[in-house]
């Protein structure tokens, strides 16, 4: 328990508890027979038959060669060696699972304990039967998921499916900006400009980026704004617009309006050169990470996992007088809002119908869960790969050995940071204060958190987490107008944006209602109209997302 006593005090008697419940319940040390004090002595018992199971864990290629594989390396032999059951891990890639799983589960062969971050993978399964529902191997088998489970209700609310039943492993994160927004305050303090409000300052800033040489080089050679990686949800959240649904005056609607008005905008910010006019071929937004660490790009539209100390130390290298704020989103005609943040209660894993052993299941749910395990895979051994820093929290000793050896995330996704104490915001604690840079970073990602977690400017809706299976047949609909009408990558609106005079946002929108109506949309709109009727007053809300993260803020400190 070394590695825990610098958190809270409520996580630290929870997972004592935790822990001195599995104690109660372990089989007792068997001892030598040779050694007994008594000649009539009853023999020990046989230690109880160790169960043996298969999970799946997210194949990413990101294990050196020197340390194995999924079915051999460091981790997987310690999860075997200290773990309550043996278990062997399927690996899926991580970008193709959804197909990978269908064939495993088609075939047979699929992993007893499966673990899959897309809800509409997880509702397709379960609408297909394929699933175990898991309350009575909790109420049988478990110790310390049945316990986070009793304290935080919200896991089994939002676990539990139509049919009354729980279905879903569920963890709790720490509530943290997902997406950020930058802007180069040296640029700005340069041009004598202001920090933009509103969407039309917000363009304004964007040109004088392009237009009035704020690096000084003499030449036209940045970039006002990003569209690529995280560009377009930033900028549709803006405008209020998050997944296609959303609610509005006491109503569940499909929400086209605020698309449009995002469309406009982006399109305005093509069309004026005020972006990469190659963005489309920035799948990843790798090219806007090198624009921004070179200094050609003022307002970043970033995910917070690329802000990372070796990205923004390059930024200060090639830059070593920028300066880098975060900024609220401006208001728009509807509202103003923030992006997306993490989820506090996120569902993480489901059970395959056809599994054989529950009992190793749950045993190995258990243990995984457990702060202790959970803490040491995501920091590595304490003394080899973190040592515990000014702040008491672990920090990485050698951040390019834990890039080779530290592979463990897929491993840990059940893994609940909220029990981990004020060390789980990895993205404050893990920075050095007495380091410059680290400080400077410190400081924007205290700034983040304190601009992005604000009820006054809430995310616009819920993600697609908290929103009900849908049936087979709607689930195809939906599906089925996924390539031309998806919300950050559809066809339509990637050639609305591209597309010039010829080609307008007002055009892509009725296009696009062509497909969904065409393809019975109108059926999934009113399924989620007539749900959220009969359940908004009971339903998680984003009311109890801002509880829950003040709730969770008090247990971290």
């Amino acid at each position: 328990m070394s590695m825990l006593r610098k958190n809270h005090r409520k996580a630290h008697l929870f997972t004592l508890a935790l822990i001195a419940v599995l104690a109660g319940c372990s089989t007792a040390k068997v001892n030598d027979p040779g050694t007994s004090s008594s000649p009539n002595a009853t023999p020990a018992p046989e230690p109880a038959k160790r169960g043996a199971i298969h999970v799946s864990v997210y194949d990413r290629g990101n294990i050196p060669p020197e340390e194995g594989n999924w079915d051999k390396n460091r981790w997987v032999e310690w999860i075997n060696k200290n773990g309550p059951v043996d278990v062997k891990y399927t690996p899926v890639p991580r970008w193709e699972s959804f197909p990978k799983f269908n064939a495993l589960l088609a075939s047979g062969s699929a992993p007893d304990l499966i673990l899959e971050y897309d809800a509409n993978y997880r509702n397709s399964w379960y609408s297909q039967k394929l699933l175990m529902p898991i309350d009575e191997m909790i109420d049988k088998y478990s110790t310390n998921y049945k316990q986070i489970l009793e304290k935080y209700p919200l896991l089994r609310k939002i676990g539990t499916k139509e049919d009354g039943k729980l279905y879903e492993i569920g963890r709790l994160n720490v509530v943290a900006p997902h997406h950020r927004l930058l802007i180069r305050e040296d640029w700005l303090q340069k041009l004598n400009l202001q920090v933009p409000t509103t969407t039309e300052e917000l363009y304004n800033v964007a040109k004088a980026f392009v237009t009035q040489d704020p690096d000084g080089n003499g030449k036209k050679d940045t970039f006002g704004i990003n569209l690529s990686g995280v560009g377009f949800s930033v900028i549709s959240h803006i405008f209020g617009r998050s997944i296609d649904w959303a609610e509005q005056n006491g109503n569940f609607v499909h929400d086209w309006e605020r698309l449009q008005a995002s469309v406009e905008f982006q399109k305005r910010l093509f069309d004026d050169g005020l972006v990469d006019k190659d963005f489309l071929t920035d799948k990843n937004g790798q090219k806007g990470i090198q624009d921004f660490m070179n200094g050609k790009l003022g307002i970043f539209a970033i995910d917070s996992a690329w802000f990372t100390i070796s990205n923004y130390e390059t930024l200060k290298k090639n830059n070593p007088t920028a300066k880098v704020i975060p900024m609220a989103l401006p208001k728009s005609q509807f509202g103003q809002f923030s992006p997306i943040i993490s989820t506090p209660v996120q569902m993480v894993g489901v059970v395959n119908a056809k599994a054989k052993d529950p009992k190793a299941i749950m045993q190995y749910i258990d243990w995984m869960v457990d702060p202790e395990h959970a803490s040491l895979l995501k920091n590595g051994i304490e003394g080899t790969h973190s040592q515990k820093g000014s702040n008491g929290c672990l920090q990485p000793i050698d951040t390019e050995k834990n890039k080779k050896e530290l592979y463990t995330d897929d491993l840990n996704m059940m893994r609940s940071d909220l029990l981990l104490g004020k060390c789980a915001e990895v993205y404050l604690v893990n920075l050095r204060p007495e380091v410059p840079t680290q400080k400077e970073l410190l400081d924007i990602n205290l700034k983040s958190k304190e601009i992005y977690i604000n009820k006054d400017r809430p995310i616009p809706s819920l993600g697609y987490d908290f929103l009900p299976v849908l049936p087979d047949d709607l689930q195809a609909i939906v599906k089925s107008t996924s390539k031309s009408n998806n919300i950050d990558k559809g066809d339509i609106w990637l050639k609305a944006l591209v597309g010039g005079t010829g080609y307008t946002a007002q055009q892509a929108v009725k296009d696009a209602k062509d497909v969904w109506e065409k393809a019975g949309g109108k059926q999934v709109d009113d399924y989620y109209a007539k749900w959220y009727e009969n359940n908004k007053t009971k339903a998680f809300s984003i009311d109890d997302l801002y509880k829950f993260a003040e709730q969770s803020q008090k247990e971290l400190k």
